[in-house]
């Protein structure tokens, strides 16, 4: 009697695998996009933190004067502000902030907003009014 040797693996064993790892990839990927967003907020506040302190220093600098809002979003002139170094000093900021897709940056004069124009409209962080 000969015995037949086995080589490989049959179609079974494969499509075995291959609906356990599917299974497993479907309960880690809705996980994973709600990270990345927790991600993308976290990022945006840091960037409002950031400025708000810079826009702290401006007001030290210039005896409790904020800039002015001009622009659509209110933040023309605070950029302008922010990124024109004083004579003898530094620019506060090397340039404008960058923000992820989708959120974007309101500057009323007195209070920075960042505003997510996404599903669900919510108004993310703001800085104190001064």
């Amino acid at each position: 009697m000969t015995q037949k040797v086995r080589r490989g693996f049959t179609l079974i064993e494969i499509l075995t695998v291959v609906i356990i790892l599917g299974i497993l990839a479907a309960l880690v990927v809705p996980n994973m996009t709600g990270f990345m967003s927790e991600a993308t907020t976290s990022a945006a506040r840091s960037q409002l933190s950031a400025v708000r302190g810079q826009i702290e220093m401006y007001r030290l600098r210039h005896g409790g004067v904020t800039p002015i809002a001009s622009g659509a979003d209110g933040t023309d002139a605070l950029w302008e502000a922010m990124t024109s170094p004083d004579a003898g000093q530094q620019p506060l900021l090397q340039r404008d902030p960058t923000l992820p897709k989708g959120y974007s940056w309101n500057w009323d004069g007195s209070r920075l907003t960042i505003l997510y124009a996404g599903v669900d409209t919510d108004l993310i962080a703001e800085a104190p009014t001064w």
